[in-house]
């Protein structure tokens, strides 16, 4: 059986010392019943069967280092961290049809769209613009574009 994307983020991009948080279906569950919106199929797998990965620097210093015009993700939110960040920057400014699952290391937020229809896209919101792009068209495909990337050397 093949290595699921997330399985192979974690491996990369995470230290052996600190394994993913587990997560439950009834926390996922509680999400989507506050939002009236069903999380895209192939997150909540994944998170249920690996868990929120904690990453390293080494993800956000091989992007530098590559000079690459993609985001980082330094931070996978936990159910209740979803609510609390969706939350607190709808006050602000966060579309009220995007709910955050994580960010990067400057606080932007990757979301998915509850206006969407069942699609899986990934959005990442920038917080100092309030400018919302398309970051992948799946959770998945957005977790392989950070498994490609080769490590720096440190």
């Amino acid at each position: 059986m093949s290595e699921s994307p997330l399985s192979q983020f974690v491996r990369i991009w995470c230290h052996p010392s600190y394994p993913p948080d587990s997560v439950q279906q009834t926390d996922l569950e509680t999400v989507e019943k506050r939002y009236s919106f069903l999380l895209p199929e192939s997150y909540k797998q994944e998170v249920l069967s690996v868990g929120l990965p904690r990453p390293t620097a080494a993800l956000l210093n091989s992007i530098v280092e590559l000079e690459l015009e993609l985001a980082d993700v330094s931070n996978f939110l936990s159910p209740v961290e979803i609510v609390e960040r969706t939350e607190g920057w709808r006050d602000i400014n966060l579309p009220k049809n995007l709910i955050a699952f994580a960010a990067d290391c400057s606080g932007n937020l990757f979301a998915f769209d509850t206006q969407s229809g069942g699609s899986a896209t990934v959005w990442f919101f920038d917080q100092d613009s309030g400018e919302v792009s398309e970051a992948a068209t799946d959770f998945a495909n957005w977790i392989e574009h950070f498994c490609r990337i080769e490590p720096a050397v440190e």
